[in-house]
């Protein structure tokens, strides 16, 4: 099915129209030729600045503190009843996030054009920018709360083991991981430490405040319509041409479709979700003035499963949740100015479709169709990855290449029965034929290394099967 139906012309028009306003500069900073990310002190300067310059427009506020007391500042634009949630650096060395909502808040802001007016007759954005400010100025994942300090805050929980994604190494949470869907819930040391597949602890401050901020929300709004959190990740690259994957897109990871574990939240649906992820997908490709062939569906293995994340906690609470994740991490990736033009291009798709309505015109399952991925979760993708190593000449000759996907050929058709048997006893088969080709210098090292990881995980899921 195609993404952009009937009305392709109408909305080119409007992208287009669209995409030359928002070129027009708005300050001095988008001539700069070089710069850096911004630091805390910058970040608020250049807040206050677009403040001012909105006449009432943009609202800030201090969201609440973090653990170590530093203010989270939140910003706020537009008087639609549709409610945009958007963190960026929830993560301390994951910096896109806080300077492409800067953009957005200075246009939206400062701009008289009529699409800045709908966006903001019709939607209510809410943004903190800057999430975890005290990872952010080392910079690190985590935040900082050493788990004495930890024990000073909840004494209750002297003795207990430390939450899971407690790092004790750098002294803080992986923040990430720290939410709950019971927006009331309390942390006991009986629930310590948990697991990755469990829900979080709220121990944080700072997972404290986006949750009373969407708290918050909810009770003026009486819903929260979609939440966006911008993060990075590696850089990898796509399965069928090998380019690197520039944006990465996805919606809540919450274990198989066919799962009863999460029965108890009605709210939660999923297509709305792929839908919204759809329309950031759309945005980095219709308000770019170049072509973009790296936009990707994130990794999204049918068993992964975290409920500890905000968008997870959100999403099994009604709202429309979507990650982008970014290739690079800082301090070893500097600024990018093509990166955070991605970020504020895919945040432009979903107020757009929002603002003018079309949000729920999208069809969730084309994001699936649609939008390529970069990693393995069937046959068919590793027959995608073995026609690019066989041009890229991974393979001695030839017949070692065919040999290899005549085997995958076989096995996707067993796919396609649902036959755990025999795709067990085949896949067992391939990794005896990778190891002879390995041995035998038949096959390059990546590819052996990709076909190889991607098996495991694949036999793996197929013996859960047998299992169950």
């Amino acid at each position: 099915m195609a993404i952009i139906k009937n009305d392709i012309w109408k909305r080119f028009i409007f992208f287009v129209t669209v995409l030359l306003i928002m070129l027009i500069p708005v300050s001095g900073v988008s001539a700069e030729s070089e710069r850096d990310w911004m630091t805390n002190e910058e970040f608020l300067e250049r807040l206050s600045e677009i403040v001012d310059a909105s006449d009432g427009k943009v609202e800030t506020d201090v969201a609440g503190y973090s653990t170590q007391g530093n203010e989270v500042i939140s910003a706020r634009i537009g008087t639609g009843d549709q409610v945009l949630l958007i963190t960026g650096s929830i993560h301390g060395n994951e910096k896109s996030g806080g300077e492409a909502l800067i953009e957005i808040l200075e246009y939206l802001g400062t701009s008289d054009s009529s699409f800045a007016q709908s966006v903001r007759d019709e939607v209510t954005i809410v943004a903190i920018p800057r999430y975890n400010v005290d990872g952010l100025e080392i910079p690190q994942r985590q935040n900082i709360f050493p788990w004495e300090e930890v024990i000073s805050t909840y004494p209750h929980l002297e003795g207990a083991t430390p939450a899971w994604y407690y790092n004790e190494r750098n002294g803080g949470f992986d923040l990430n991981r720290d939410f709950n869907a019971d927006l009331n819930y309390e942390v006991v040391a009986e629930d310590l430490p948990g697991h990755t597949n469990d829900f979080g602890f709220f121990i944080t401050n700072e997972s404290q405040l986006l949750r009373n901020l969407y708290l918050e929300l909810q009770d003026e709004f009486g819903h929260v319509e979609a939440y966006a959190d911008i993060h990075h990740m590696g850089t990898p690259v796509m399965n069928k041409t090998g380019e690197d994957v520039t944006i990465a897109i996805d919606y809540p990871p919450l274990g198989p479709d066919d799962s009863t574990k999460y029965d108890d939240y009605p709210l939660l649906d999923q297509d709305r979700s792929k839908r919204y992820a759809l329309a950031a997908a759309l945005g980095v490709k219709e308000f770019s003035d170049k072509e973009e062939p790296g936009v990707a569906q994130y990794i999204h293995f049918q068993e992964r499963d975290f409920p500890g994340q905000a968008r997870s906690a959100f999403a099994l609470n009604g709202t429309a949740t979507v990650l982008f994740e970014m290739p690079g991490q800082q301090p070893q990736f500097g600024y990018d100015q093509d990166l955070v033009d991605r970020v504020e291009n895919g945040l432009w798709g979903i107020i757009s479709h929002m603002a003018d309505g079309s949000i729920d015109n999208l069809n969730g399952d084309d994001f699936l169709t649609e939008i390529p991925r970069y990693w393995t979760n069937n046959i068919t993708d590793m027959r995608d990855v073995m026609v690019r190593f066989t041009e890229e000449e991974q393979f001695k000759n030839d017949s070692d290449a065919r040999l290899v996907d005549n085997h995958l050929a076989t096995l996707e058709i067993y796919e396609n029965q649902e036959n755990s048997e025999k795709m067990v006893k085949h896949l067992n088969g391939f990794k005896v034929l990778l190891e002879n080709q390995r041995e035998n210098k038949l096959i390059g090292q990546e590819a052996y290394n990709r076909l190889n990881s991607d098996i495991n995980l694949l036999l793996e899921r197929w013996e859960n099967n047998l299992i169950d």
